[in-house]
C-alpha cells in the first residue's frame, strides 16, 4: 500500500483504530472520514481526518470529491441493537438499523465507485456480520440490515467489474473490543476475533493480492 491513499470511514471506533494503524504501517496515506474528529492530542501520526456525515449525501459527495486519487475505501460504520422478538418489534429501531448499517453503506458505495473508476479501479470493503447469514433468534432488525449490506456488495461488484472496481465485505462474529467485553463480561473473550486480525484481512482485500476477489462475503469468525 506504499504511496497509496486509503479512505477509512468509522476510523475512531474499536475496529477503526486497528484498521487505521494497519494501513498506516503498510505505508498508505490514511484519510479518516468520521462524524467526530478526535482532539489533536488523540490523533495518530500520518492520519488525516475529514468530518463526514455518512447519512448525508451532500457531506459524503463533498468529501470524496476532495480525494480523487484514493485507491481503496474501507467502510466500518455500523451499529448493533439488542435482541427483540418480532411480536415486540420497535419499528423505529428497524428503521434506525437500516439507516445506520445499510443506507450509510449504500451512500458510501454510490460515491466511492465513480471515484475509483475514474482512477482506473480500486477496492471497496464493507463490514456486514455473521448474523446476516445465520438464523439468530430475535435479531431481525440487525440481521436484515446486515444482509442488505451483502446484497449491496453483490450488486456493486457486478456494476464495477468493467471499471476494475472490486467490492467485498467481511462477516465478523462478535469483535473483541472494550465495549463488547463490557457488554458480555462473562463471555469467552479469548476466542473472539481481534481488531488487529480483522485489520489484516481488510488489508489483504484492498491489496493487489486480492485482485481476483469481488462480490464476496468473507467469514471472519475466528473460534467464536
Amino acid at each position: 500500500m506504499a504511496e497509496r491513499t486509503v479512505i477509512v470511514l468509522g476510523a475512531t471506533g474499536g475496529l477503526g483504530r486497528a484498521v487505521t494503524e494497519r494501513f498506516r504501517d503498510d505505508g498508505a496515506t490514511v484519510l479518516a472520514f468520521d462524524a467526530r474528529i478526535p482532539a489533536a492530542e488523540h490523533r495518530p501520526e500520518r492520519v488525516e481526518y475529514v468530518a463526514v456525515d455518512a447519512l448525508d449525501e451532500t457531506s459524503v459527495s463533498a468529501a470524496f470529491a476532495q480525494v480523487p486519487s484514493a485507491a481503496a475505501v474501507v467502510n466500518l460504520i455500523g451499529g448493533y441493537t439488542p435482541p427483540q422478538a418480532l411480536s415486540m418489534l420497535d419499528i423505529g429501531v428497524l428503521r434506525q438499523q437500516f439507516e445506520l448499517n445499510l443506507v450509510s453503506a449504500a451512500i458510501v458505495t454510490k460515491y466511492a465507485m465513480p471515484m475509483l473508476a475514474a482512477r482506473g479501479g480500486g477496492a471497496i470493503v464493507h463490514v456486514s456480520s455473521r448474523v446476516a447469514l445465520e438464523k439468530w433468534e430475535t435479531a431481525f432488525s440487525y440481521s436484515v440490515s446486515k444482509l442488505g449490506v451483502v446484497r449491496l456488495v453483490e450488486a456493486a461488484a457486478v456494476e464495477g467489474r468493467e471499471d476494475r472496481v472490486r467490492v467485498n465485505c467481511i462477516l465478523p462474529s462478535i469483535i473483541d473490543t472494550p465495549a463488547n467485553r463490557a457488554a458480555l463480561p462473562n463471555a469467552k473473550h479469548h476466542i473472539w476475533p481481534k481488531p488487529s486480525e480483522l485489520a489484516a484481512v481488510l488489508a489483504f482485500l484492498v491489496s493487489d493480492d486480492a485482485i481476483l476477489i469481488s462480490g464476496a462475503a468473507i467469514p471472519v469468525y475466528g473460534r467464536a
